[in-house]
């Protein structure tokens, strides 16, 4: 008998046990015909994934299935909802000439959100303090708004968020 064959029979005939201790506790709901073609299929199949991760296994890298309690508790950011509709609402405005622009909104409170936070001044109730901090091709953009459906700048929407995020 082979070395191969010898490592694998006890697992061939622990697979068979445990199928049979399976069908008799009731487990196992199918005919007898099918619970023994299963158990079979299984005792052979068993060995030989074993012998092949034991074979293979060396080329493999380990994996850890632990993270960090920082990589818990931040969601992953293709699951946040708020970003998927801000790069579909980006890709529209430079895309599409056929839907209104929701990016300058959003861009527009996000500035104001950052100027009350950074600098304490707020856009709507003090627009001339405002536009001593803002970059003026920022504050160009913030202050027209778009009127119709075409396709935006790349170049001034980039342009925009970078003045944003030097708020």
């Amino acid at each position: 008998m082979s070395r191969g064959l010898r490592s694998a029979l006890p697992l061939a005939v622990g697979t068979l046990l445990l199928g049979a201790l399976l069908f008799y506790v009731g487990s196992l709901p199918h005919g007898p015909a099918a619970v023994t073609a299963l158990v079979v299929v299984a005792s052979v199949v068993a060995p030989l994934l074993l012998g092949a991760l034991t074979r293979e296994g060396r080329y493999a890298e380990r994996a850890y299935w632990a993270s960090t309690l920082h990589q818990e508790a931040v969601p992953p950011a293709a699951m946040d909802y708020r970003l998927v509709r801000i790069r579909r609402d980006l890709r529209d405005a430079v895309e599409r000439d056929d839907r209104e622009d929701l990016v300058h909104p959003l861009l527009r409170e996000l500035a104001a959100e950052r100027l009350l936070a950074h600098h304490g001044v707020d856009l709507d109730a003090d627009p001339e303090a405002a536009r001593r901090v803002v970059d003026p091709l920022l504050w160009r953009y913030l202050t027209t708004p778009p009127t119709d459906a075409r396709k935006r700048s790349r170049s001034a929407l980039q342009t925009a968020i970078e003045g944003i995020e030097k708020l």
